[in-house]
């Protein structure tokens, strides 16, 4: 009778079944580190695209701020030059003096220009006190007339101010110009603006009339 061994083949067989468990726990273990490493990927994508959509959104918004804020100074400005206007054409409907004094008046309220003065009379009283200059820089769009009565070349001139300094400003520049004289207040008035806006001055401003 022949014995044939059959031990080392069982244990090569069995070495093979431990290399083939090992080689398949090793690809899942890879796969598994794949699908990781795929989602981590496709995650960290998603939340790096949500960022950059974020940083354009607040982009838009700050430039959208900026663009309102404009919006609104301008809207502020025009309605103040609208107020200006109308009442230049109030005082030339109601006119009762030579209308270079309307032309006066426009002048002075006009930004970048000013009163009419002789100008060596100007530089000799600045040299005696040069606060009684005009602000050449005065934003004239902060005041604006609402009434011009007069009467024996006497005139009162009623209208609204930011400030009072905005109703000194526009008194010093009747008492500079050459077609008025004896420019003085006679009352300044800190009342709340319309709709709850910021508080004004409603001034009357009284002067005598050279023509």
């Amino acid at each position: 009778m022949i014995r044939i061994n059959l031990l080392p083949v069982k244990k090569a067989k069995r070495r093979e079944a431990g290399q083939r468990q090992i080689l398949y726990m090793g690809m899942a273990i890879l796969a598994t580190i794949g699908g990781v490493i795929f989602v981590h990927m496709t995650y960290t994508g998603e939340r790096d695209e949500l960022l950059r959509g974020n940083r354009v959104l607040q982009s838009d918004i700050e430039r959208f701020k900026a663009e309102m804020g404009d919006y609104d100074k301008i809207k502020g400005q025009r309605e103040i030059l609208i107020k200006q206007k109308k009442s230049i054409e109030a005082l030339k409907t109601g006119r009762t003096g030579p209308v270079f004094l309307l032309r006066e008046l426009s002048e002075i309220l006009t930004p970048g220009k000013g009163p009419t003065f002789d100008h060596v009379t100007y530089e000799q009283t600045l040299r005696r006190d040069p606060n009684v200059g005009f602000n050449a820089t005065w934003e004239t769009r902060r005041l604006w007339l609402e009434s011009f009565e007069e009467e024996g070349k006497k005139v009162k001139i009623k209208g609204v101010a930011k400030s009072a300094e905005d109703v000194a400003e526009f008194v010093k520049r009747l008492q500079i110009s050459v077609f008025f004289a004896d420019a003085a207040f006679e009352s300044v008035e800190r009342v709340p603006g319309p709709a709850g806006s910021v508080k004004q001055n409603n001034f009357t401003v009284t002067a005598t009339v050279i023509y």
